[in-house]
């Protein structure tokens, strides 16, 4: 065998050793990179799953000050309204960062989430908008002087109209709240932490 064909050999080796050795790299490199994108997105669930469970606790916790603070003075007085207002400032906050819901891989758990949130804006929303009604229709019935009957009446009508809805927004929202527990529990195993805010039946 003539020299080149030993030369040719050992080429072949070498080169063989670097097309493995290029594989192996690769694929090591894809490996590695699967898991830091698993990692992340555990991050990223771990994370969404406590803003959420937070954003939750909060929004009930001020449900649940606001029906609490009825009991003094007057029950749908201003510091009554601005706890629900500010109930409805954390749902907000919900709404602006709902594409984080995303990160959460359960399909049903993110369903249920944003279903129980949005049944909880449209009772706060009933609540400020019926409570802003029925004080001004209030006002327009305590003067009694231009007032003729066939108003007064119209006025009444509607005043019990808004007074029902807003009995019925209350009760709603007492029902929904009453979900928020089960939903945290998830989300705290997802978060690796407790949420203390909520509050437990």
């Amino acid at each position: 065998m003539r020299p080149s064909a030993f030369d040719f050999i050992g080429n072949l080796d070498t080169l063989l050793a670097v097309v493995i050795g290029a594989m192996l790299a690769t694929l090591g490199g894809l490996i590695g990179e699967h898991y830091e994108d698993l990692i992340e997105r555990r991050r990223r669930q771990r994370d969404a799953a406590r803003f959420f469970g937070e954003i939750l606790g909060s929004i009930d916790a001020l449900v649940d000050r606001a029906l609490h603070s009825q009991k003094f003075g007057d029950p749908w007085g201003p510091v009554t309204m601005r706890l629900f207002r500010t109930a409805m400032r954390e749902a907000e906050v919900y709404d602006r960062n709902r594409e984080r819901l995303f990160d959460i891989q359960d399909v049903e758990l993110r369903s249920r989430i944003h279903v129980h949130v949005i049944s909880e804006i449209f009772p706060l929303e009933a609540i400020i908008e019926g409570s802003e009604h029925i004080a001004s229709l209030t006002e327009a019935l305590d003067d009694r002087g231009s007032l003729s009957s066939e108003r007064r009446q119209k006025l009444e009508d509607r005043l019990g109209v808004w007074l029902n809805s807003r009995r019925t927004a209350i009760e709603f929202i007492l029902d929904e709240r009453a979900k928020t527990p089960e939903l945290c529990t998830k989300l705290e195993k997802l978060a690796q932490i407790d949420f203390p805010i909520i509050e437990r039946p």
